[in-house]
């Protein structure tokens, strides 16, 4: 089953590398990137997300990069078969580019080293300055890096994802995930516990698709990966949960969101998560569309809460 599973997402990775996708991407010698042709193509400035206008880079290109490394790491001869590897760099060069000499790609396009974080904005107009939605997904993106540097053997670029993670892992308790010590944040702010969006001059507790609690909470969750334990920190995630999700509140929440903030749980508790998604009458519904019960099954056992036996 791994091997037939493996193929497929060696098949459906080849189409990007290939370049074969709807809306293909081309390079911008403008500010030098690989963005999405679809709003060249179609005039429609948000299509990919405004992935021609570089919102998201590290988002979207994060994605692709861990994918790879997971891809490298089960089948080390992909990495030298056509341009599987060169793509890949091309993706890190565009977003997480660590050298001021390269022609075609800037210094460190998404992560802004005097924040310790990155922002999503990318060439739109904004009053209130960049801002970030995800956090854990930016988180996601420097994982995605060091993930790359262990499969293709490059130390440096291991040691960049390291470093990112422990510089995030501080930035974000400051100004996204508000612990009931934080003294960044204005006070009568922090008990919203997830800042929501930041921009550079303003916090609003909100998403851009929607004020439920879940959105707003767990949009700095997903995806639940390892360095989440790092960024994640334990007394936030139990002040979070405590403030909105506990008591069985939790249980009202709808659709794939539940599954998200029962595996975020397992960060303070692990049996409680992973008899969430073990129980026999488990329903698919609570998947969001980026994850899948075995992975949630193995990321809870993984930090303790599989029985014993």
């Amino acid at each position: 089953m791994a091997s037939a599973g493996l193929i497929k997402l060696k098949d459906a990775f080849s189409r990007f590398v290939n370049n074969t996708q709807i809306w293909p991407l081309v390079y911008d010698t403008a500010w030098g990137g690989a963005v999405s042709s679809g709003t060249y193509q179609t005039n429609n400035s948000g299509l990919d997300f405004g992935n021609t206008y570089y919102n998201d880079h590290h988002f979207h290109f994060g994605y692709f990069v861990y994918c790879a490394a997971v891809i490298g790491y089960l089948d080390p001869t992909w990495l030298i078969q056509g341009t599987n590897k060169d793509w890949v760099n091309m993706l890190l060069r565009d977003y997480a580019n660590p050298s001021t000499d390269d022609q075609y790609f800037p210094f460190s396009r998404s992560f802004d080293w005097f924040h310790g974080h990155s922002w999503a904005k990318g060439l739109f107009e904004s009053g209130d300055g960049k801002d970030q939605e995800s956090s854990s997904e930016d988180a996601f993106a420097s994982y995605a890096i060091k993930m790359w540097g262990r499969t293709v053997g490059d130390a440096n670029m291991e040691a960049r994802g390291n470093l990112m993670l422990a510089v995030q892992s501080r930035s974000l308790a400051h100004y996204y995930l508000m612990a009931d010590n934080n003294t960044v944040q204005p006070s009568r702010f922090i008990p919203n516990k997830a800042v929501g969006i930041l921009f550079e001059n303003k916090c609003d507790h909100a998403t851009y698709f929607g004020a439920n609690p879940e959105y707003i909470e767990g949009i700095h969750m997903l995806p639940l990966n390892p360095s989440s334990t790092l960024t994640r920190q334990q007394a936030f995630v139990a002040q979070e949960w405590h403030a909105y999700f506990d008591q069985g509140r939790v249980d009202q929440v709808a659709g794939g969101w539940r599954g998200i903030l029962y595996a975020n749980l397992a960060i303070i508790d692990p049996q409680t998560s992973y008899n969430f998604f073990a129980q026999s009458n488990f329903s698919n519904a609570y998947l969001d569309g980026g994850a899948s019960r075995t992975w949630y099954l193995a990321w809870t056992a993984g930090l303790g809460g599989a029985a014993s036996d």
